[in-house]
């Protein structure tokens, strides 16, 4: 079962503030129709970005320091001067007391946030199948590069979600990444992650059966709030040799 977990590796594919190490790379979303281009001004990214970094510190910061009186006086206290400006870009939008509640209501779930925020689009009648997840070579030596492709189709407008990896390795603890998306138009879709299995202290990429587990979701993955679900996962495996 796949979910988004704050002491794992699931973590936001597309950040703003600074590119994320992960084993995977180079992932792309294609749809098999085209589809209407995004407005120029597009908040959502930047927002589940910031808050999947500072939702954490910002509760803090209200917790220890108390009444705040205004948007500049808890977004100052972020360390970080570019998170700083967006805190108060997202803050400024909705006002320092109603930013207050919302931070609290999220409850360490960034997409959720940004909903409230209303800046991340929401659609409680989506619906998606998961098609087919193959493995591409479905063996190799450490070392070697995986396409993993997830083929899912829509039959009704999704809302802001995203699509989460997770593999499984035979005696390590499971690791995986996420991408988010802001909804989806009825269609087929397929969605390709590489994953290269080099050996480091964090993933030693034993020899053995990696299962692999992809989830299309509305909402975070495995999140209880409103506005989410778990439309489908797909599963494969791939085999390492030492």
């Amino acid at each position: 079962w796949i979910c988004r977990s704050h002491d794992h590796k699931f973590l936001a594919v597309f950040v703003v503030f600074a590119l994320v190490a992960s084993t995977f790379a180079r992932i792309s979303v294609v749809p098999r129709q085209a589809v209407a281009p995004k407005p120029t001004l597009d908040l959502c990214p930047t927002c589940v970005s910031f808050t999947s970094q500072a939702i954490d510190q910002l509760l803090n910061i209200i917790v220890n320091v108390g009444v705040l009186g205004s948007c500049e006086a808890l977004c100052s206290k972020l360390p970080n001067k570019i998170e700083a400006t967006v805190c108060n870009l997202l803050c400024d939008y909705v006002g320092i007391e109603e930013f207050i509640n919302i931070v609290e209501k999220a409850d360490l779930d960034p997409i959720y946030m940004c909903q409230l925020l209303k800046v991340c689009p929401i659609d409680d009648n989506g619906a998606a199948s998961v098609t087919s997840v193959t493995v591409t070579p479905a063996e190799g030596r450490q070392g070697s590069t995986f396409d993993i492709v997830l083929d899912f189709e829509v039959t009704n407008h999704t809302g802001t979600g995203e699509i989460a990896i997770q593999i499984n390795p035979p005696d390590a603890e499971p690791f995986g990444d996420a991408e988010l998306n802001e909804g989806f138009a009825p269609g087929a879709y397929s969605v390709r992650f590489q994953l290269e299995a080099k050996p480091s202290e964090q993933e030693p990429f034993s020899p053995g059966l990696y299962g692999v587990e992809i989830a299309v979701c509305n909402g975070e993955c495995g999140s209880d709030h409103p506005h989410s679900k778990v439309f489908g996962i797909g599963k494969g495996n791939f085999t390492i040799h030492g």
